[in-house]
């Protein structure tokens, strides 16, 4: 999930309003809007292989009349297959019944039509449609760890140029007691911990952890079905899961112009071919997982 909505705006002439009204539109949605414009079908071939490359744009507004006799409806077909699933808005100050059918004369598929005066409307309306399918807790989930690991190369970019500039030795002193001081805090609340529920309840106890103790003590079973998976998982459920998690929490894209880029401090770089694989890891340990619980347990998880 990203906090920004890119607009591809075809229109050789909108008014500044018309601008703050698309942009007050997508913000109403909850997204920071990027509106980028076209004013030229030479610029379609270009921003089609930005899209290709980094999908910039989850939006394309394309108006009918776009100046030097060039008509939208006309563009519509180099646009879609420039944009292969990108939505399409057509607009103009033409009868939407007249829009719809110079569409269908093309045709082209997924575009809407709508009368140039509630394009503002139509937006905020599409972007609304939009907004439920990423308004889920997993969306939400990545959303904060991107912005966290934003802030924290900030912070440290911060912090560094700060060393540079003779603060070095004292920053470091200071961050190393404040991690240490963090620590111990961390293990008194623990010990205040007595119960089972209590330990558990608390997010002092780490992914590792709980995933030790269920191993132990799955591993003194006598299962043979429960003791194939732990082995397995004994190999790969710690750099498939959590150190990966670990890892994708704190690494940042890097936008190039062949796509964007996973930048990490060190280790093998990260990248988005990586992603089907790392999908695939995860729905299988996952799986792994609903199984030793099935098995010690006897609860299915729907």
């Amino acid at each position: 999930m990203s906090l920004y909505l890119g607009v591809c705006w075809i229109e050789d002439q909108a008014s500044e309003a018309e601008v703050d009204q698309i942009k007050d539109a997508v913000r109403s949605a909850g997204f920071e809007p990027l509106i980028t414009r076209i004013e030229t079908p030479d610029d379609i071939r270009e921003f089609a292989q930005r899209q290709h490359h980094n999908q910039d744009f989850d939006l394309i507004l394309l108006d009918l009349n776009l100046g030097d006799g060039l008509r939208g409806d006309e563009l519509a077909s180099q646009v879609r297959d420039a944009f292969r699933s990108t939505t399409i808005l057509f607009y103009s100050a033409e009868d939407e019944g007249k829009l719809r059918r110079r569409i269908a004369k093309r045709p082209v598929e997924g575009v809407y039509c709508i009368h140039r005066d509630r394009l503002a409307s139509r937006v905020k309306e599409l972007v609304g449609h939009l907004s439920p399918s990423l308004n889920r807790l997993s969306s939400m989930r990545g959303l904060a760890a991107r912005v966290v690991a934003e802030c924290d190369q900030d912070f440290r970019a911060i912090l560094a140029k700060l060393g540079e500039e003779g603060a070095d030795t004292k920053i470091a002193e200071s961050l190393r007691k404040r991690v240490v001081q963090a620590a111990g805090h961390q293990i008194d609340e623990v010990k205040k911990l007595e119960t089972l529920q209590e330990l558990l309840d608390s997010h002092y106890v780490h992914s590792a952890a709980l995933f030790k103790e269920v191993s132990d003590i799955a591993f003194k079973r006598e299962n043979d079905e429960l003791l194939t998976i732990m082995r397995k998982m004994k190999r790969t459920f710690p750099s498939q899961v959590i150190s990966r998690r670990n890892v994708l929490a704190h690494a940042l894209e890097e936008q190039t112009d062949t796509g964007w880029h996973i930048v990490r401090e060190a280790g093998n770089p990260v990248t988005v071919a990586d992603f089907s694989r790392y999908r695939r890891e995860f729905a299988s340990q996952l799986g792994n997982v609903r199984r030793v619980r099935e098995i010690l347990i006897g609860e299915q998880v729907e």
